[in-house]
């Protein structure tokens, strides 16, 4: 059956970078998740990389750039304690910066290591799969843990 919302009446998440509007949170009618987003003028994401999750973002507005690393990350060694401080240290002297801007499109699978930084606010749309909770931070500005923060998700 056909669904028709307004996007006032979908979920917003509050995030310390700016928030998140959640269209399509995943089914099994709709194997997928859809989001627009907002990361605020001289916020930045979490260093992050997901095990099984899969994102492809468009940008609609706004400039800034994305860091990433040319190597796959192992996460299940990460999560055992496989990287040493120094082989983390090195992974971030060694990102890699892309600039965004309207119409760019990043496409992030598993195992790659992303931050986005906005110089202006930053909206765009991101679709991706449904593993919710798969998100591994490297480093967060506020010191959130791994894995969907449900202080959040109020």
């Amino acid at each position: 059956m056909l669904d028709i919302q307004s996007a006032d009446q979908v979920k917003t998440v509050i995030k310390p970078w700016g928030w998140e509007k959640w269209i399509q949170p995943g089914s099994d009618t709709y194997p997928f998740v859809l989001k627009q987003l907002k990361l605020s003028a001289g916020q930045r994401t979490s260093l992050q990389v997901h095990k099984q999750k899969s994102e492809s973002i468009i940008i609609l507005e706004g400039t800034g750039q994305i860091l990433t690393y040319c190597k796959d990350f192992d996460c299940e060694l990460y999560l055992n304690n496989g990287y040493t401080t120094q082989d983390l240290e090195t992974i971030i002297q060694n990102l890699s910066s892309l600039p965004l801007q309207a119409n760019t499109i990043i496409h992030t699978p598993p195992g790659t290591i992303h931050r986005m930084i906005a110089f202006t606010d930053l909206v765009y749309i991101e679709a991706s799969t449904t593993e919710l909770d798969d998100v591994i931070r490297l480093q967060d500005d506020n010191n959130r843990q791994h894995g969907r923060i449900d202080a959040e998700h109020k």
